[in-house]
């Protein structure tokens, strides 16, 4: 319940709470700029990596295991983690952010869903800022919320 509340007063922080609709900043916009994630993409300067430690992933992993390669360095802006659950043919991406957390900015809770035959991976795209935790689960977001 806490990270309900916790991700309601984001979205109050950054939609602002004048009520006025001329003012409420596009929220999808907004949070582009700290987390954007897609199924089946890469990077191009990331491409040739990324094919290979798929191809690895896909060859040794057991039913259900996750594989994470990330690209980042102190100076880049943004932190690039790509995600593959075997067998998992979609993902759950959420940002989780805890007010009551002063060390932490949030956190991005990752679950492998739609199970298949035919898997695939997810690219997500983080701000540069190691407050940030990724989470890798067997249960999606509202499972872990009602557990709470």
């Amino acid at each position: 319940m806490k990270y309900i509340i916790g991700f309601i007063l984001l979205m109050l922080l950054m939609t602002g709470c004048s009520g006025k609709e001329a003012n409420v900043p596009d929220l999808d916009n907004r949070m582009s700029k700290i987390i954007s994630y897609e199924l089946n993409q890469v990077e191009p300067e990331h491409s040739e990596q990324v094919r290979d430690w798929l191809a690895k992933a896909r060859q040794s992993g057991k039913e259900g295991q996750f594989f994470v390669h990330s690209f980042n360095n102190d100076t880049d802006e943004y932190v690039y983690n790509y995600v593959y659950k075997k067998g998992a043919s979609d993902y759950e991406v959420s940002f989780i952010y805890n007010p009551d957390d002063p060390r932490s900015k949030g956190s991005v809770h990752v679950s492998g869903i739609n199970h298949s035959a035919n898997d695939s991976f997810v690219k997500i795209k983080l701000i540069n800022d190691l407050s940030i935790q990724v989470i890798l689960s067997n249960d999606p977001i509202g499972k872990k919320l009602q557990d709470q």
